[in-house]
């Protein structure tokens, strides 16, 4: 995402730029800070991707026994998901890849025989996903347009080859590792052993900056897709968890619809009860979530969205989404935005 000169921005404060036009909420009226997780406060290039590259593969080598060391997705090739919008969950990320995947093995026939092959079998990834996000974005309508492409005998085979929770399980043990398995999901590893790839995490909050503005009165939340369990452990190994007050914290444990459904940023709003906000996020579904909460809930205290360059998402991609989508703040990280707070206040 190119934040210096981004064209319809100004410059604001180093590393950080608003949109020309005014925002919603100017950055003196701030006095909360609700996070997105991933891509925002730390780099998951190396965990969450790469599990979704690794689970797919895995998927295709040992259950369906197909060969080949290709990888039928790269790491890098996921932001077509994220872009098609509502794939929040990386589990279901995984099972539209694996579904996609299967599709162009089944229709490739005997030409479809190892992953090289069917990797280079239309439609591509980018035409799928776009056909994805015309009907809305997610795993079922990737699902739906999956089912209908096949014919009945394809379908048939799809249905028996196709396995959603193994997938999840699959992506839980590369993610988590055999040591993590049992702390994070409640399971023992069965199909991958080794270290989880959450180790591979890169943590990008200052947690200073953090107590400064609290200082000066400004709360903190978290709105993110992880796991109450995969949240929790990265709050305690990067200490963040004493400065976070519990009920200020959303994370995917069933009770709340996932982003970009608003419900989460409004629960937010009732409970810290704060003036404005700033929502912090990477993804096209983070933005989503903002400007549904504009239109759905008037009534509620302002939130501004605040997109950083951080994510996994390539910044070409983001520049494309952002020429078309005017968000109120770019920053290069969060620690940007946090410092440009701290200044206004």
């Amino acid at each position: 995402m190119k934040v210096v000169g981004n064209p319809g921005y100004r410059p604001l404060s180093d590393g950080v730029y608003a949109l020309e036009a005014g925002n919603c909420v100017p950055p003196a009226a701030v006095d909360a800070v609700i996070f997105d997780v991933d891509g925002v406060l730390v780099d998951v290039s190396g965990s969450f991707r790469r599990a979704n590259t690794l689970s797919v593969q895995h998927y295709f080598n040992r259950f369906l026994n197909i060969p080949g060391d290709d990888l039928l997705i790269d790491t890098a090739e996921y932001e077509l998901f994220k872009l098609a919008g509502d794939f929040n969950n990386d589990w279901d990320l995984s099972k539209a890849a694996v579904a996609y995947c299967l599709m162009k093995q089944i229709c490739g026939g005997n030409g479809s025989a190892d992953t090289s092959s069917i990797r280079k079998l239309e439609p591509s990834l980018e035409d799928f996903t776009v056909r994805v996000s015309k009907r809305g974005g997610g795993l079922a309508n990737a699902l739906s347009l999956v089912r209908e492409t096949l014919d009945d005998a394809g379908l048939e085979k799809f249905e028996k080859k196709f396995d959603p929770e193994l997938i999840k399980r699959i992506f839980m043990e590369y993610y988590a590792g055999t040591e993590r398995c049992g702390q994070l999901y409640g399971i023992e590893a069965g199909h991958y052993h080794g270290p989880g790839l959450i180790e591979e995490e890169v943590f990008l909050l200052n947690v200073s900056m953090i107590e400064r503005l609290q200082l000066k009165g400004v709360q903190f939340g978290i709105l993110s897709g992880r796991t109450p369990e995969e949240a929790d452990y990265l709050f305690r190994r990067e200490g963040l968890d004493r400065l976070l007050n519990p009920r200020f914290i959303l994370t995917d444990d069933g009770d709340l619809p996932a982003k970009p459904n608003p419900a989460g940023l409004a629960t937010l709003a009732g409970r810290m009860g704060f003036t404005a906000a700033v929502y912090v996020g990477d993804v096209p579904d983070d933005w989503t979530t903002v400007r549904r909460y504009r239109t759905e809930h008037e009534s509620l205290a302002p939130v501004a969205g605040c997109m950083v360059s951080t994510g996994s998402t390539s910044g070409g991609a983001m520049d494309r989404y952002l020429a078309k989508e005017r968000v109120d703040y770019l920053a290069a990280d969060v620690n940007h935005l946090l410092a440009a707070l701290y200044e206004a206040r």
